[in-house]
C-alpha cells in the first residue's frame, strides 16, 4: 500500500509535506509510512479516498484493478499542465498614461471600518499609561551555622572529598597514641 500512495502522490506532482497537507495528515506521518517505519492506517486510506476520489480503493487497499476509476480520463492532474497564457497585466504594472495613485493624506475624513452599518466611523480612544520604574532591590545572603554535637561514643572514622572532575580523596584520622 505504501508504493500506491507513493505512486498517487507522484501523480499528483505533490512534495511529501504538500501530498501530507492535501489529505490532512502530519508530513511526519507520510514520512514514517514512507520510510516503512509505520504501516499505512484505514484512517490514511480513507482520508486518500475522500481526497481523490476518483483513485480506485481496491487499487489502493488491496492493489486490485487499475489506479484511476473507469469514468475518469486519464489526463494529466491539474498541476502538471502548463498555465494557461493571459494577456492580463500583473499586479504591479500600471496601465499607461495614467498616474500612479498618491496615499489619501491626513486630512481626509476617517473611514468606516469593513463590518460597520453605513454612518458610522472609527474613532481612536487611545491614552497613554505611564509605567514605573522597577525598584531593584538587592537580597541578603543567608548565613546558616554549622554546628557540631559533640558525642562520647561517635568518632570520624573518614572523610570523602568529591571533585567536580570526578575525583576524590579519602582521609583518615590517625589514631592518638596513648604515652
Amino acid at each position: 500500500m505504501k508504493d500506491r500512495i507513493l505512486e498517487i502522490m507522484h501523480y499528483q506532482g505533490l512534495s511529501r509535506g504538500k501530498f501530507a497537507e492535501a489529505i490532512g495528515i502530519q508530513s511526519s506521518a507520510l514520512s514514517h509510512i514512507e520510510n516503512g517505519r509505520n504501516k499505512p492506517s484505514l484512517d490514511v486510506a480513507v482520508k486518500i479516498l475522500q481526497k481523490y476520489e476518483y483513485i480506485n480503493p481496491s487499487w489502493l487497499i488491496m492493489g486490485k484493478g487499475e489506479m484511476l476509476l473507469n469514468s475518469v480520463p486519464q489526463a494529466p492532474p491539474p498541476s502538471l499542465s502548463p498555465p494557461p497564457l493571459t494577456s492580463s497585466p500583473d499586479l504591479f504594472s500600471q496601465i499607461p498614461n495614467q498616474a500612479p495613485q498618491t496615499a489619501p493624506s491626513r486630512t481626509n475624513p476617517p473611514q468606516r471600518p469593513f463590518n460597520s452599518p453605513k454612518g458610522t466611523t472609527v474613532v481612536e480612544n487611545r491614552r497613554e499609561i505611564g509605567v514605573e520604574k522597577p525598584q531593584i532591590v538587592a537580597k541578603q545572603p543567608v548565613e546558616d551555622a554549622v554546628s557540631v554535637k559533640k558525642s562520647e561514643s561517635k568518632k570520624v572514622d573518614k572523610i570523602m572529598i568529591y571533585y567536580s572532575d570526578n575525583t576524590y580523596e579519602t582521609f583518615i584520622p590517625e589514631k592518638i597514641r596513648k604515652d
